[in-house]
């Protein structure tokens, strides 16, 4: 069958090439790298029969990420004659007899279970453990089919095992990489993007991302320009403090919008560390967030630190909670309060750091002296050559666990994406 593809230029070389076992694909937001990714082993799955293994760090994660975007690019195509779905587990079935299966690195016994692959697309490669590549990698070893793995990912940070296995053991010079695009060694094809390879993102969407050279320079270079990021000292340099009554109407003007743009997080500690309760505002036309009211606490039981929480008038808006002690928020919802456990997993911590750090500002009312202390303060442990650690911290930041927490159902404005037409990808 005849198949009119549809790519961004400087992937053509990418989907046409299947003589390594490594490929490494490394790139700026909105680059298309994933979707060209999920393209090339769509028509790959048509070809010949392939059982194809598709990893992310989070299994709650893939749905809305790898499996969607699969199932985009089939439809895209009006290849839907031809594959089958089912959703419970994930799974995607080519009429000739490929597969693509799903799973997420947050359940290792799994990957035990992980038989015959001959493909493996770890998507997010950097938020998976170097642990878990090797594992994979070993893992790979169908008889009679060339062997591939494919890792697509933005360039996180040098200090991530991404940059130190495929860039600085294998001698790839990094500043050769930017300049020729695409390089190849035995057993490894290294191919980067930068977003305006990808022909079908707006001006706007590219306006965003080079406004974050302005508010946050790290997220700048590796955005927009596609670039290895530098672990800084500090984790936050987008936030600012502004007055109880200014930040109090601007959340009243929020509000009538309904819950939508608001959050509560809570963070539990107890006896030694604090408890915490974080209440947010997201201006999603400015990408601004609020901080407008905060508890924080120690030396409770459960009931004290419930009655603590009676200042919460609205019982009806959802709380998303520390889930180390479930029992403790099924005390609190007793109470009266709509409170749930957050989904914690591998790299969800990272996950909504980025996630803080996306905003344009994080603008925090001066009553909430607590937050503001521990987000200006919450710096990156160094390692013992003087390397910033982008995963190891100076304090516990229980304010910024429970902002985590908060946000975890919010779509952050990641710029990752762009805006999805034919044929779009990350």
């Amino acid at each position: 069958m005849e198949i009119n593809i549809q790519a961004n230029e400087h992937f053509i070389d990418y989907l046409n090439n299947w003589d390594k076992r490594f490929y490494y694909i490394v790139g700026g937001y909105g680059s298309s790298k994933s979707y060209h990714t999920g393209l090339k082993l769509i028509l790959k799955a048509i070809q010949e029969k392939r059982k194809i293994l598709v990893v992310r760090a989070v299994y709650r994660t893939i749905k809305e990420s790898c499996f969607s975007l699969l199932k985009g690019i089939i439809s895209n195509y009006n290849l839907n004659g031809l594959f089958t779905y089912t959703v419970n587990p994930l799974h995607i079935r080519c009429r000739n007899g490929s597969e693509f299966i799903f799973m997420g690195l947050d359940d290792p016994e799994k990957l035990k279970s992980i038989d015959n692959v001959d493909i493996i697309w770890i998507e997010e490669c950097s938020e998976a453990s170097y642990n878990a590549f090797n594992e994979l990698n070993g893992r790979l070893r169908a008889l009679g089919k060339d062997l591939h793995i494919f890792l697509t990912n933005n360039p996180v940070s040098v200090n991530n095992w991404t940059y130190e296995r495929f860039i600085k053991k294998a001698g790839i010079d990094e500043e050769e990489l930017y300049q020729n695009r695409i390089i190849t060694t035995d057993d490894t094809y290294y191919h980067h993007s930068v977003v305006e390879d990808n022909a079908f993102v707006t001006d706007e969407y590219i306006k965003q991302l080079k406004n974050f050279e302005t508010y946050d320079i790290e997220r700048y270079r590796i955005a927009y320009q596609g670039r290895f990021g530098i672990v800084g000292e500090r984790v936050f340099t987008n936030i600012q403090k502004a007055s109880d009554t200014e930040v109090q109407a601007i959340v009243k003007e929020l509000s009538k919008y309904g819950l939508g743009n608001l959050y509560d997080g809570l963070d539990y500690g107890f006896s030694i560390s604090y408890n915490a309760l974080v209440r947010m505002a997201i201006d999603r036309e400015n990408n601004v967030l609020y901080v407008y009211d905060e508890l924080y606490n120690k030396n409770l039981i459960t009931s004290e630190l419930i009655a603590s929480m009676s200042f919460i008038k609205q019982k009806h808006r959802e709380i998303i909670a520390d889930s180390a002690r479930p029992e403790t928020t099924e005390e609190i919802r007793r109470a009266g309060f709509k409170i749930i456990n957050a989904e914690k997993g591998a790299g969800s911590v990272l996950d909504g750091l980025q996630k803080l750090k996306s905003f344009y500002k994080i603008i925090v009312s001066d009553k909430c002296k607590n937050t503001y202390r521990e987000l200006t303060e919450l710096c990156h442990e160094k390692d013992k050559n003087g390397n910033y650690l982008e995963d190891k911290f100076t304090i516990d930041p229980h304010t910024v666990d429970a902002m985590r927490y908060g946000l975890e159902k919010y779509k952050a404005t990641t710029f990752k994406n762009g805006e999805i037409r034919k044929p779009i990808g990350v």
